[in-house]
């Protein structure tokens, strides 16, 4: 009965959906490329918009299109490197936590 249960489990196990961080990282992609695609374009073209408003067409187009380019490359180093710092100090190679005592050698 004991080898049948472990069977059991590991075909659950091996059936189960994927689940976790590991499978998150398409949807974060999509989600990204959603972002820097249409963020630039919809910010651009209320520059449009507003240039057709004043009679001066390539010049807020072109201005709003690079300030939303700028923010969103710097939204997304900064959260890469918050991500990656907490990844850091989630490893095995990440140095001890200081807890105020020294250890014994």
């Amino acid at each position: 009965m004991e080898l049948r249960e472990k069977v059991a489990g590991l075909t659950r196990a091996a059936v189960a959906p994927p689940t976790g961080e590991l499978y998150n990282g398409a949807g974060e992609g999509m989600s990204r490329a959603f972002e820097l695609a249409l963020t630039p374009a919809i910010i651009g073209g209320l520059g449009y918009l507003l240039d057709r408003w004043l009679g001066i067409v390539p010049v807020l187009t072109i201005v709003f299109f690079l300030v939303a380019m700028v923010g969103l490359v710097a939204r997304l180093w900064y959260a890469y490197d918050a991500q990656m710092t907490l990844h850091e100090n989630a490893g095995p190679w990440a140095p001890p936590a200081e807890s105020g005592t020294r250890a014994i050698q």
